[in-house]
């Protein structure tokens, strides 16, 4: 399920894909330009600096910018990095709540093969792609 959050961060990052890899871009200009609430985007940011997807600089003429080009980063990165439960297609996937049935379930199996596919149609799809149209800024940092 992609919550608000994960919605934010998908709008924060394809903001930031769409601008020069050198600027930074202040956190202001970015909750302004995809109308997401200031202090929610900063939290959001944070997890994204912290995901490796995202640098910041802080004091005057700070701000944030990708850590690498947008044909590199994927909507699998995003969700991995915001909320990587977003991505399970069902509990009994994940390893910590493993179910009693698991040696005999008919249904895991499927689960587990739909999870995979989307996972990888996921990463399939780069903040490039979502772009329209195409202004991917490929400079290097």
């Amino acid at each position: 399920m992609i919550t608000r959050e994960v919605d934010y961060a998908i709008r924060a990052v394809l903001y930031l894909s769409t601008q020069d890899r050198r600027r930074l871009v202040a956190t202001s200009e970015l909750a302004q330009e995809m109308v997401v609430p200031y202090r929610f985007l900063r939290r959001i940011v944070q997890k994204l600096v912290d995901g490796g997807l995202v640098e910041a600089q802080r004091g005057k003429g700070g701000g944030v910018r990708l850590t690498r080009s947008c044909r590199d980063i994927s909507l699998f990165d995003v969700l991995q990095t915001v909320d990587p439960k977003a991505l399970c297609v069902n509990a009994c996937l994940n390893g910590h709540d493993a179910c009693v049935r698991t040696s005999f379930c008919t249904v895991r199996q499927h689960l587990g093969d739909l999870q995979e596919r989307l996972g990888w149609e996921l990463r399939g799809i780069t903040f490039e792609a979502l772009q329209t149209p195409p202004a991917c800024v490929a400079a290097s940092v």
